[in-house]
């Protein structure tokens, strides 16, 4: 029987370590070699995760051959709505949520980890198959936090808080939240609504265009920043712009610049090659957002911003995913983590 799960106070979270991408410069990419040393490395195409630091939070490996349970890498037999890989073949991929309804999978990477000058990372994530919902997190906390579960699901992909009049809904954010790229298939995740960033700044509320209640911005990338509990996680930059966007009459708001969908209909067609890299400038960290949308146009640059807080000393890290009322597939390979000497 498939697992159903409704995650509560910040139950999923993905950190994994992934096989090599292309470092090749593209558009958009910084020129320049750059020193790094490898932390961690996970291309999650096998049967087992070899690293023991990985927490499973219901995500599963396509490629496994046994069910374990919930909360171990075991495989997705149980998981099977929707035009998932078929389970137990070779070069398979972690698997977060099928097209069921309102399930939610994750994983945490609970062992701290130096930043030094900073860090990069790269994954390539798969959204497709189902009618674009929610979408996928990657996420950053203080390396002093015990990292065993996320944030809110459903419009805060596992990151940010909720806290929802309407539904009754109210849930935490992830504990000692540094950073939060959210690869935003439904959305919600640049809107100010359901409590998101609450107690934040004006310079860092969401733009009036994305307050309006309902109003959401599918298939754009967004950034928040730190926060704990029901507190912080401000919006810091989205590709959803006033310029880029139309409101239309049921209230909801689509982009339509974003240079390609993060949802598509199909496995081989959704593979997005996603990089990260967060730079210790001292008072604040540089952060900048590329993704190769495999077209053959290389690295896009995609967000540039700053986190205004001083970058912790060490790390610990996760990736989350979820379907509300609509769903997609959601998949993750070949993560790589390094730190920049």
């Amino acid at each position: 029987m498939k697992r159903i799960v409704r995650f509560g106070a910040g139950s999923m979270m993905l950190a994994a370590a992934l096989a090599a991408l292309p470092a090749t410069a593209g558009a958009g990419a910084e020129a320049g070699a750059e020193e790094k040393s490898l932390l961690v490395s996970e291309s999650f195409t096998g049967k087992t995760v070899g690293d023991a630091n990985f927490a499973s939070l219901n995500a599963c490996l396509t490629a496994a051959t046994e069910l374990v349970g919930e909360d171990a890498f075991d495989s997705c037999a149980d998981q099977d709505t929707g035009p998932v890989p078929t389970a137990g073949k070779p070069h398979g991929y972690l698997q977060f949520t099928d097209t069921s309804k309102y399930n939610a999978g994750g994983i945490v990477y609970n062992d701290a980890l130096p930043s030094r000058n900073g860090i990069e990372v790269t994954f390539a994530q798969f959204q497709y198959g189902g009618t674009g919902a929610d979408g996928i997190s990657f996420f950053l906390v203080d390396g002093d936090t015990d990292l065993t579960e996320t944030g809110a699901i459903g419009g805060s992909l596992g990151y940010a808080q909720i806290d929802n009049d309407n539904t009754g809904v109210t849930q935490p954010g992830v504990a000692g939240g540094y950073l939060g790229l959210g690869l935003d298939a439904w959305g919600n995740f640049s809107a100010d609504t359901e409590g998101r960033g609450s107690g934040c700044p004006e310079d860092q509320r969401a733009p009036d265009f994305l307050q309006v209640t309902a109003n959401r911005a599918p298939n754009n990338v967004a950034l928040r920043g730190p926060g704990d509990g029901m507190e912080g996680y401000c919006l810091l930059d989205t590709t959803a712009t006033e310029e880029q966007i139309g409101t239309y009459p049921d209230g909801k708001i689509y982009g339509t610049d974003f240079p390609e969908s993060l949802t598509l209909d199909s496995l081989e067609e959704s593979k997005r090659l996603v990089k990260l890299k967060v730079i210790d400038e001292g008072d604040h960290a540089r952060v900048t957002v590329d993704i190769d949308f495999t077209d053959g146009n290389g690295w896009t640059r995609v967000l540039e911003s700053t986190v205004p807080e001083i970058m912790p000393e060490t790390f610990k890290f996760g990736f989350a995913s979820s379907t509300g009322g609509s769903t997609d597939v959601h998949l993750l390979r070949h993560l790589r983590v390094e730190a920049i000497d």
